[in-house]
C-alpha cells in the first residue's frame, strides 16, 4: 500500500507543478471503467467507477466521480445448486478540484475529493430454476475523501485510454456501522483503502 501511496502522490504532484507545452484542454471529459479497491483490512473489492470533469482553464477543473465496489463475505451450499452468501458494497460519491496537464494528447491530473461514502451488507440465496435472490440486511453513511492522480493517454482528439488512476481514499464509519456493514478490521472509526482504476475517456 505505501507503494500505491507513493505513486499516487507522485502523479498529483506532477500534475500540480509540471509545466509543458501542452495542446488545448478538453472542456470536459468523461470516464467510465474498472475500479479495483483494497482496503485496510486487505479486503480486495473489485467494481465500477464513473467520472466527470469540467475544466474551467486549460489546468483547473471540477470533478464528480461515483464508484461502486463489491466483494463476497462469505458462501454456503447447503445442498446441491442451492447457495447462500452474504455480500458486502461499498459506494462512494464524491466531488472536488482538479488540476491538469497535457503532454501532447496524453493528460496527468490531480484530485481532491470530498463527499460520501454508503457500505451496505446484504444476503442472498440462489435456487434452482429460479436463480438468485438477494437482499439488503443493512446499510450505513459516512464521510469520504479521495486524493490521487490520473495518466490518460489519448487516442485521438475526442478518445482516451485512461491507464491508471490512483487514488487514496479515507473513510470515517464509526465501529458501530463498520461491524454492521461488514468492514470488521476497520473499527476505529476511520478507513483507509486505495484504489486503482482504468477504462475510457470521451473528451468534448
Amino acid at each position: 500500500m505505501h507503494k500505491l501511496a507513493t505513486l499516487a502522490a507522485i502523479i498529483f504532484c506532477i500534475s500540480v507543478i509540471s509545466v509543458a507545452q501542452e495542446e488545448t484542454t478538453p472542456r470536459a471529459t468523461i470516464f467510465g471503467g474498472y475500479s479495483y479497491l483494497r482496503n485496510g483490512g486487505n479486503n480486495n473489492f473489485n467494481g465500477w467507477e464513473g467520472q466527470g470533469t469540467f475544466n474551467f482553464t486549460r489546468h483547473f477543473g471540477i470533478t464528480a466521480d461515483i464508484n461502486g465496489n463489491y466483494r463476497t463475505l462469505a458462501s454456503f451450499s447447503l445442498l446441491p445448486g442451492v447457495s447462500v452468501t452474504a455480500n458486502q458494497s461499498i459506494y462512494n460519491f464524491l466531488f472536488g478540484p482538479a488540476v491538469t496537464t497535457n503532454f501532447g494528447r496524453t493528460s496527468v491530473f490531480g484530485h481532491a475529493l470530498f463527499g460520501q461514502a454508503l457500505s451496505n451488507l446484504g444476503g442472498g440465496i440462489s435456487l434452482p430454476i429460479i436463480g438468485g435472490i438477494s437482499s439488503g440486511v443493512t446499510s450505513a453513511t459516512a464521510f469520504a475523501m479521495a486524493f490521487g492522480g490520473v495518466v490518460d493517454i489519448g487516442l485521438s482528439r475526442h478518445f482516451a485510454i485512461r491507464a491508471a488512476q490512483l487514488d487514496y481514499v479515507r473513510t470515517n464509519f464509526s465501529s458501530t456501522d463498520a461491524l454492521s456493514t461488514g468492514l470488521f478490521s476497520n473499527t476505529n472509526g476511520r478507513q483507509n483503502s486505495f484504489r486503482y482504476s482504468a477504462g475510457i475517456v470521451f473528451r468534448f
